[in-house]
């Protein structure tokens, strides 16, 4: 791979980086911003710090191998078909990653909680196919399943909780200041949790990228670094769109609903370090919470228009993102064969 190619991969990678700390830094502050526990700046400067910390934590625990970070992205068709041309690996990965930022642009516009993971994948589906491989539809399968399991679990823990915090609250035991401290807690173990999911997405390419030079991609220290920061720097800026939406017209969140939505999303998030190979998306996981802790205040409670809108667009993500792959890579083709 030429090394302008090269840098131009790891730029957008940073890039990505910095787009899905903005894009998701909902699923760590909307809910103590809607149930006005933290100051939106005070959530926002602390959901950006742990983010931070996160990535660096999750990037340090990991075996970065050019093994596992194709593994990861489901690449293995991918490298394979352009095993003896760097350059165009190069640009499939421009063009996959260009299109995951895309789609998380536009879904950030219209408000919607969407996962990057799955923008990802879906443009590497469609890059793959129009490079000719055949793509990797065992770990695509896995992403559908958890992507149906995900949800429905994070619904189903937070309306448990909910109803426990409920009963908890008949009797007293419960004060609003104790719910405030525990959602402060809660919205920080989301934040680290999504910086340690969300950071190992970016590296993997630049690993990619780096093993396709024939350099070796340890060393990579600075560029963690600089990964973390970008994650960080995203989340500060904050993408206040999809924050009204889980904060305030999927339901009226209140501190306890909150605090639930937000225990459950963390507990879903962590089952990708205890075994789960494929991601589990940290906007699937809250946006669900957030559906199960108001239902269980009763149905009528979750405005349900959205709540549809948001599994609309989740169901859309993937086949948009391999469209808008697949386009970019052909134009990418087309210009430099010609």
């Amino acid at each position: 791979m030429a090394p302008t190619l090269l840098t131009l991969v790891v730029l957008t990678a940073l890039a990505m980086a910095y787009m899905n700390g903005f894009h998701d830094a909902s699923n760590a502050v909307s809910t103590t911003i809607a149930t006005r526990t933290l100051r939106e700046s005070t959530a926002l400067v602390m959901a950006a710090l742990l983010n931070l910390l996160g990535a660096l934590l999750g990037m340090a625990l990991l075996v970065v191998t050019a093994e596992w970070a194709v593994r990861l992205l489901g690449m293995i068709p991918l490298t394979e078909a352009t095993a003896g041309s760097p350059d165009r690996l190069g640009l499939a990965l421009l063009a996959i990653m260009l299109a995951t930022i895309v789609w998380d642009l536009l879904t950030w516009r219209l408000g919607m909680p969407a996962s990057t993971w799955h923008a990802f994948f879906g443009a590497t589906l469609g890059v793959t196919l129009v490079i000719g491989a055949t793509a990797a539809w065992g770990q695509l399968g896995a992403v559908l399943i958890v992507s149906l399991v995900g949800p429905v679990l994070s619904a189903g823990l937070a309306f448990a909780l909910m109803h426990g915090l409920l009963r908890l609250g008949r009797h007293e035991r419960l004060q609003r200041g104790h719910l405030r401290f525990a959602q402060t807690l809660s919205a920080g173990a989301v934040a680290t949790g999504h910086g340690i999911n969300d950071s190992r997405l970016p590296l993997a390419v630049v690993v990619v990228a780096a093993t396709a030079t024939g350099s070796t991609p340890m060393g990579m220290v600075g560029i963690m670094v600089a990964i973390a920061v970008a994650v960080g720097a995203g989340t500060l800026g904050g993408g206040h769109r999809i924050i009204r939406t889980l904060g305030r017209r999927l339901t009226d969140l209140t501190v306890a609903p909150g605090l639930a939505a937000e225990i459950s999303a963390a507990t879903t998030m962590s089952l990708s370090l205890f075994g789960v190979s494929s991601p589990i998306s940290t906007s699937h996981a809250l946006a669900s919470s957030v559906v199960g802790a108001g239902a269980a205040e009763g149905l009528r409670n979750v405005r349900w228009r959205v709540a549809r809108n948001i599994v609309l667009t989740w169901l859309a993500t993937p086949l948009a993102s391999a469209l808008v792959g697949a386009a970019l890579i052909g134009i990418a083709l087309e210009f430099t064969t010609s």
